[in-house]
């Protein structure tokens, strides 16, 4: 695996986090090339998730975004295998996973906690360089 690309990975989705903001998938499917598999692409995608925080407590990867706004697939069989508790939590009965609805609250709620693991690392950072 190319460490360099989990690298500009890593800094797109930390750089989102910091400024509130979304990644686009068209932006992460442009870090790599026209021949590269799908695999290829997740998979870089999950190395640079689980370098940037404890995929069990908070999951960066749901800053990237369809055209609908809402992270792809990958995200939420992450979700559901790192943190099933709290996907059941929201999203409820196995015959509601498929609700947008319930999908954007579970997604808004885990973008608030990137978005404050992002403020808590940066303040940490400032400190440190202090």
């Amino acid at each position: 695996m190319d460490a360099e690309r989990i690298e500009r990975i890593m800094l797109a989705l930390r750089r989102a986090a910091e400024r509130e903001r979304l990644l686009p998938y068209q932006r992460f499917h442009a870090m790599f090339g026209a021949t590269d598999p799908l695999v290829t692409r997740y998979d870089a995608l999950e190395r640079a998730v689980t370098s940037l925080a404890e995929i069990s407590a908070v999951d960066y990867g749901v800053l990237l975004a369809l055209d609908n706004g809402l992270p792809g697939l990958e995200f939420f069989r992450r979700f559901k295998k790192y943190r099933f508790d709290d996907f059941v939590a929201v999203m409820g009965p196995q015959i509601h996973w498929e609700s947008i609805k319930r999908k954007r609250v579970l997604v808004e709620a885990e973008r608030r906690r990137v978005y404050d693991d992002a403020k808590r690392k940066a303040a940490s950072q400032s400190l440190e360089i202090a």
